[in-house]
């Protein structure tokens, strides 16, 4: 957000030629991924609405191919027609039975299985809401990027047009449905067909070999835990509400304020600084004996100050995946890992979070034009993309790269 993307730096080489498209069912996965310069960025607008929209920073009307499709009735097609899995469901062996214990429930249903009638469901479901959740809203997706590189002729000109697309469905199902449901593995089967889809498009529309594409994910997910627990796997669940009391039962007994503390969130605690200064206390002291205090917090794995992660570096570790992610500006003044398998999430479905390689190991894949043919098990972070896409383009690296190119990947 604070400096150039990929996406900017291929339109800056080109003097702002060539286009940038970003195109998402969530608006934050449309919109970052195609950066400060972008042509446009298309998200799809659910509740009562069903249609992709975007926004006055990009252009102040839609373009007639966005308006056709938003007119073609795609959404409510999709939402009239029945889920069932695509294939049998006796060949669904990565999956535990579709009746468990531990997925979610879309509002209408009793059960957790096969079919969905959609027609019903998305009465209860927030209507066109509903698409984000099932397969479904992958397959809008790919139809409306097919839309916007006809509607766009990317890939047409002489210069390098960029398609940002985010698939967004898994997620949500994900989230509903946790890592080990039927409905998860038949969302991705149903994917691979869409990515199938959306590469022979390309082959038709934009030529074999004239282009280039990534795939890779922003996380992963930890199975369920109390299909974990059940297992006898060390997981569970993070008490949010009675952390907070711990935390203020701390600072009342070293500090005598319940002030100390302004909020806690997304596993870190941020300091009133004004109530502390007003008790003459040292900041750095303070979140210091707070983070020594809750690491005896049941389910804290690890506690660490924003003060140290300013003054040293750590190489490896969860404490350096913290360091990452850490803002001087915007983050806490003291950030802690849940042990592992520990999510703060209700006991159905699952979420993601954490610097575990559960949430953090995601497939990264290059294909097309000037890529060799092969495969790799070395260790690439995903910070290692925009440089590699840089060195293929011959352009400039965006601000604050931090990753270095993939040579082996590169003819």
């Amino acid at each position: 957000m604070l400096t150039t993307t990929i996406t900017d730096q291929v339109r800056l080489a080109q003097n702002m030629h060539g286009k940038t498209i970003g195109i998402a069912l969530k608006d934050r996965s449309a919109i970052l991924p195609a950066g400060h310069t972008a042509t446009a960025a298309y998200w799809f607008e659910g509740n009562d609405v069903g249609k992709f929209i975007t926004s006055t920073f990009y252009r102040n009307t839609l373009p007639q191919w966005v308006v056709n499709f938003n007119n073609s009735g795609k959404a409510d097609n999709y939402l009239n027609q029945t889920w069932n899995t695509i294939n049998d469901i006796s060949t669904y062996t990565e999956s535990l039975p579709d009746n468990n214990n531990y997925e979610g429930l879309f509002k209408g249903k009793t059960t957790p299985t096969f079919p969905y009638i959609l027609k019903e469901l998305r009465k209860t479901n927030n209507n066109f809401d509903l698409l984000k959740a099932i397969p479904f809203g992958n397959s809008i997706t790919t139809d409306f990027a097919e839309a916007a590189i006809t509607g766009e002729n990317l890939g047409k000109s002489n210069y390098t047009d960029f398609l940002a697309i985010s698939y967004s469905s898994t997620d949500y199902v994900g989230h509903k449905f946790g890592t080990n449901a039927i409905e998860l593995e038949d969302t991705y089967i149903r994917l691979d067909k869409e990515i199938e889809k959306l590469l022979t498009f390309l082959d038709e529309h934009v030529g074999k070999g004239n282009y280039t594409l990534f795939l890779t994910a922003d996380h992963a997910a930890v199975p369920n835990p109390s299909y974990l627990n059940d297992l006898k796997i060390p997981s569970g669940y993070f008490k949010s509400e009675e952390f907070k009391k711990y935390v203020k039962a701390t600072t009342l007994k070293y500090f005598n304020s319940d002030k100390i503390v302004e909020n806690i969130s997304n596993y870190q605690i941020f300091l009133n600084k004004e109530e502390i200064k007003a008790l003459g206390l040292d900041v750095n002291k303070v979140a210091q004996i707070i983070a020594d205090e809750i690491i005896n917090f049941d389910k804290v794995y690890k506690s660490v100050t924003a003060h140290t992660l300013q003054t040293a570096s750590f190489s490896s570790g969860l404490i350096q995946t913290i360091q990452n992610g850490y803002n001087q500006k915007l983050s806490g003044d003291i950030l802690f890992v849940p042990t592992p398998g520990v999510v703060n999430y209700g006991k159905k479905g699952t979420t993601h979070g954490s610097g575990y390689n559960y949430d953090t190991h995601v497939p990264l894949i290059f294909y097309g034009n000037s890529i060799k043919k092969g495969s790799s098990n070395i260790y690439y972070p995903i910070t290692n993309i925009a440089p590699t896409i840089s060195s293929l383009l011959n352009i400039n690296e965006p601000d604050g790269c931090t990753g270095q190119p993939i040579i082996e990947v590169l003819k």
